[in-house]
């Protein structure tokens, strides 16, 4: 008798039958500053047959450190030799900004799939740029747009999704941080790139695409953002640099049909009422110096993510082909809110379209 056995391809087209145990994830990380050594480098160890074949930092010292303290074989100071010698399966890139569009482009022709850290690039141009060498050199590239991938938020699209909340008709989101400088030099310091952007993501991952924005600001400090969705649903996002990070300000309200109303806090609460009712809520009881679980706000989901991602070939919820799209509804919000709150069109030219490692990953054949 014959029996059906599913082959997968991994995105260095190797053939991987389900039921054989699979190598070790040869990951290499391309930074070591604050933000990775306190938020992604401490859940590597949760993610199975995973191993940090690889850290580069400008500063070696730092790639040094990580090394020791987080498992890795080997310290680069170029990223480059890194490539070259780490045998590597994937990369992770935690640096400014201004770097992720390079760096991706190098990663992946060199025949790597990579992780960046948001945003994908400065400017849609750059994030389209990133898309093209996706496609055409076949290679995953993810934008690590944590929110994705939070419990509590892959929980409310769930919902919205659903058959039973009816059609999306208002979403309305506060979102505050600490103060930002907004260098005009710096990307890493302008708040709506850098901090709104979640924001900006999360409200298509919620609601779908958007048809024109409307918005206002204040020394780049305060935005008030009007939208219309292609669904027909409403909207609007305020969003501030002018409060504190002690005290966080992450408020979601979505309403669909009559009655169907959903609300969400700081990433990790979530309460849904249907018939004037509590259908689902989602409140873990978690203690963490912080208060961050790494979980719950989306850092360890989104580096398994890219991994299983990486292994299977299943397209992830952060690709580039949805970053890409995110960069172009930032940008409309930052077009209309210099002219002072002129109408703003989101029009992408992005047709659907699966990278094509993605597309061959799937693939079964009948085996005996």
């Amino acid at each position: 008798m014959e029996r059906l056995r599913l082959l997968t391809v991994s995105y260095k087209g190797e053939t991987m039958s389900q039921d054989a145990e699979p190598k070790p994830f040869r990951l290499g990380m391309i930074g070591a500053g604050n933000l990775a050594s306190r938020r992604l480098y401490p859940v590597l160890h949760t993610i199975p047959n995973l191993l940090l074949a690889g850290v580069c930092d400008l500063d070696e010292e730092k790639a040094r450190r990580n090394a020791q303290k987080f498992g890795g074989e080997r310290a680069f100071s170029d990223h480059r030799r890194m490539l070259a010698e780490a045998n590597l399966d994937g990369v992770v890139v935690c640096v400014g900004p201004d770097a992720h569009e390079a760096l991706s482009i190098e990663i992946m022709e060199a025949g790597l799939p990579v992780y960046t850290e948001k945003p994908p690039a400065v400017t849609a141009a750059g994030a389209r740029r990133v898309l093209e060498t996706s496609r055409r050199t076949g290679k995953l590239c993810v934008t690590a747009f944590k929110k994705r991938y939070a419990p509590a938020y892959v929980k409310a699209r769930n919902i919205v999704t659903g058959p039973d909340f009816g059609a999306p008709h208002l979403l309305s989101i506060d979102y505050a941080s600490g103060a930002y400088r907004n260098n005009p030099q710096n990307p890493r310091t302008w708040f709506l790139l850098d901090f709104g952007i979640h924001i900006i993501d999360i409200t298509r991952y919620l609601f779908g695409e958007v048809a024109e924005v409307f918005a206002w600001e204040r020394e780049q400090t305060a935005y008030a953002v009007s939208l219309r969705f292609e669904n027909g649903a409403v909207g609007t996002l305020s969003m501030t640099s002018h409060r504190d990070y002690a005290v966080s300000t992450e408020k979601v309200e979505l309403t669909g049909g009559q009655g169907r109303m959903l609300t969400m806090s700081n990433s990790i609460e979530l309460t849904y009422w249907q018939d004037k009712e509590i259908r689902a809520w989602h409140s873990p009881s978690f203690s963490t110096s912080g208060g961050d679980s790494l979980l719950e706000t989306g850092f360890q989901p989104e580096l398994a993510g890219f991994v299983e991602a990486c292994r299977t070939g299943a397209v992830p919820p952060s690709s580039i082909e949805s970053g890409y799209r995110t960069m172009e509804l930032y940008e409309a919000i930052k077009r209309s809110a210099e002219a002072g709150g002129e109408r703003v069109r989101v029009q992408s030219d992005l047709p659907v379209q699966q990278t094509a490692a993605a597309v061959g990953a799937r693939q079964a054949v009948l085996a005996r």
